[in-house]
């Protein structure tokens, strides 16, 4: 097939699938409950294209692919298709071409939703008009919206005045808590991008690498030091004086860690019931009962950290778990 012939069936198949990524996006912007589902399809025509025809190929058909979603639905959903479906799409198929790591492709793709929900952020409010001083006080204001909502359904004042309590020491925490929440929004965005992509890619041919089983996922031991880290952030962030973005750091990555850990806890603490002999039924009420009390949680934590540090699930035999799952 001469080179002539491949860039005409390049470029060809670049407009059908194009069109099919503005499809999709239209389909996501009208219609909520299939939107669910087909924004989870837009980037995949274009992984089609990285891995049949190459980057440029794929990148003159998000483009278009943009122009066509704005003339049909508006600017904002051709900027959509440009920052968000584009770019994983892309990610996702030069993953599967060049033979990447399922870890290597998440992370890409994670920074990748990251960028794009910035970029998002400054399209929808107005170049970063809005801050985020602004959002917490819309959020104070949602506050009082809620409590008056709560006494004409008859509850008592203790119980509003608590509710009240906790939305509002959210509100105050949500400016330094949101680049962690963006960053966790952003890994899982690429975690559920890669796995559907991956199962779908697998029916048409294109295979993309399995991540590792979640029995062998772990925090580095050295991730340990991330947790003294946070609390000096944010011991030097309450300071007077103290620029505010050293607060912002500190609780940022104490939610990190703390969650991170947290999860691990869970986990590990989900192996060491399976090993002891509990049955699936007594795993899921302990991840419900640790996710319900806080102080639980905290014991989740620090089996976390413990986990990382002395390998806990290895103690308690990892092996057997993992031949007993075969085996079912």
């Amino acid at each position: 097939m001469s080179a002539r012939r491949m860039r005409t069936q390049g470029l060809t198949e670049g407009a059908i699938l194009a069109a099919l990524v503005a499809v999709f996006a239209v389909a996501t912007h009208y219609l909520p409950l299939v939107g669910i589902a087909t924004a989870l399809l837009c980037p995949l025509p274009l992984a089609v294209l990285v891995i049949r025809h190459g980057l440029r190929v794929a990148a003159v058909a998000g483009v278009a692919a943009g122009l066509v979603g704005a003339m049909l639905a508006g600017p904002l959903l051709g900027l959509a298709i440009l920052v968000s479906f584009a770019p994983m799409g892309i990610v996702l198929g030069i993953g599967a071409r060049r033979g990447w790591s399922a870890t290597r492709v998440v992370l890409t793709a994670g920074v990748v939703a990251f960028v794009s929900t910035l970029l998002n952020y400054l399209g929808l409010m107005g170049g970063g008009r809005v801050s985020m001083a602004e959002m917490a006080r819309t959020m104070e204001r949602s506050v009082e919206t809620s409590a008056s909502l709560y006494a004409r359904l008859g509850l008592s004042q203790a119980q509003i005045d608590s509710v009240s309590t906790q939305m509002r020491e959210f509100a105050r925490l949500l400016p330094y808590l949101l680049p962690a929440m963006l960053v966790f929004g952003a890994l899982f965005a690429a975690w559920l991008n890669y796995e559907v992509g991956r199962r779908v890619l697998a029916r048409i041919g294109y295979r993309l690498a399995p991540l590792p089983p979640v029995r062998t996922w772990r925090i580095p031991t050295a991730g340990i030091w991330l947790v003294p880290l946070a609390y000096l952030l944010l011991v030097l962030g309450l300071r007077p004086g103290a620029p505010a973005l050293l607060q912002s750091a500190g609780w940022s990555l104490m939610l990190a860690t703390q969650s991170a850990f947290t999860l691990q806890g869970i986990l590990a603490g989900w192996m060491i019931l399976g090993n002891l002999g509990f049955g699936r039924f007594a795993q899921v009420l302990a991840v419900i009962i640790v996710m319900t009390v806080p102080a639980l949680g905290l014991v989740a934590m620090m089996l976390g950290i413990l986990d990382s540090a002395l390998r806990v699930r290895e103690r308690w035999g990892l092996t057997q778990v993992s031949a007993r799952e075969e085996d079912a």
